[in-house]
């Protein structure tokens, strides 16, 4: 029997998916199967149970394998009822959408493999940050999710997936009077305070790169996950996703206290779009809130004992999300 399992979405959904796909080998030993990701399939690069087996299906003779295959799954986590319910990660949606399993103890962790080449890339990509801001210690930004675009007023992401401005530019500014600043982004994005790699890396360098520095800040996009996969702290923002779906327990999580409206994304585009306008109010932070956080990344950077850099002790406010 030969079996394809289809896979797609964004980088950092795939890099999700990774753990099943391992669960998947390990139940299957003697089954003849495949996978295929348009546009991703250097994802699985280092596997040695998944680099054979991955293909882009937009290449010449791709199509060969689907003609002999006897079986076709396509996984689609987002349909998975415990997934919209905010129940279960998308690293388990998965299991349960390749796997058939409702039992995730015998799921491997979040993983990633990189080679001696890309690491050493990555070495020299701090280095340059380090020789321009000359501070002993480096943090990568990744801000803004693949959906954030640019208007005559600013930066936005009808998502809500990327950290908003008034944030994004107080962390920068604190943040650059003691750390070097590596951003990850769009060129036309760049803040000129960070450090932006020219010519830019491709992602598995740039999964590298997070590996390399002492901490990560970011929001609801592949860099978090490239965290987890490598066991790199982080300090993530969230907005208009659920962080039981699209993150981790041992993050810092940044989260407004207000409540949260499911999406519907990949089974309702309008419900989606009807979620998006209620969780509007989630990525609406104060200044106050904006500083409270700040600390808190300072605190997971330094450690507890670290003085605090916000002149007077904060009021007791609902807003974030102190994990």
């Amino acid at each position: 029997m030969t079996t394809i399992i289809s896979l797609d979405g964004g980088f950092g959904r795939i890099v999700t998916a990774i753990p099943a796909l391992l669960k998947y080998h390990k139940n299957h030993p003697d089954e003849e199967w495949y996978i295929t990701i348009p546009g991703w399939d250097f994802i699985m690069w280092g596997f040695s149970e998944l680099q054979e087996r991955t293909f882009n299906p937009d290449a010449r003779g791709s199509f060969d394998l689907f003609w002999k295959a006897d079986r076709v799954i396509s996984p689609e986590p987002y349909r998975v009822p415990a997934y919209y319910r905010n129940e279960i990660s998308l690293r388990e949606a998965f299991d349960v959408a390749i796997n058939d399993s409702t039992d995730h103890s015998d799921l491997p962790p979040m993983q990633l493999k990189l080679s001696y080449q890309e690491k050493r890339r990555a070495f020299e990509v701090v280095e340059q940050a380090k020789k321009m801001h000359k501070k002993e210690k480096t943090i990568l930004i990744q801000p803004y999710g693949s959906t954030a675009t640019p208007h005559q007023s600013g930066i936005f992401d009808d998502s809500l997936r990327s950290i908003p401005k008034p944030m994004l530019d107080y962390f920068i500014d604190e943040l650059f009077k003691n750390y070097n600043l590596i951003f990850m982004g769009a060129k036309e994005f760049h803040n000129v305070k960070t450090y932006k790699p020219d010519p830019d890396l491709n992602l598995r360098e740039w999964a590298a790169t997070i590996g390399a520095v002492d901490y990560f800040i970011g929001c609801d996009s592949c860099g978090q996950h490239i965290c987890k996969a490598l066991n790199k702290p982080a300090s993530v923002m969230i907005a208009g996703t659920h962080r039981i779906n699209i993150t981790y327990d041992n993050f810092h999580i940044i989260e407004r206290d207000v409540p949260f409206y499911p999406d519907a994304m990949r089974i309702s585009g309008f419900q989606s779009h009807m979620s998006s306008r209620l969780n509007e109010p989630r990525i609406e932070f104060t200044q106050e809130e904006i500083e409270i956080a700040y600390q808190e990344i300072i605190n997971k950077i330094e450690g507890e004992t670290k003085p605090k850099v916000i002149a007077q002790q904060p009021k007791e406010i609902k807003g974030v999300s102190y994990n």
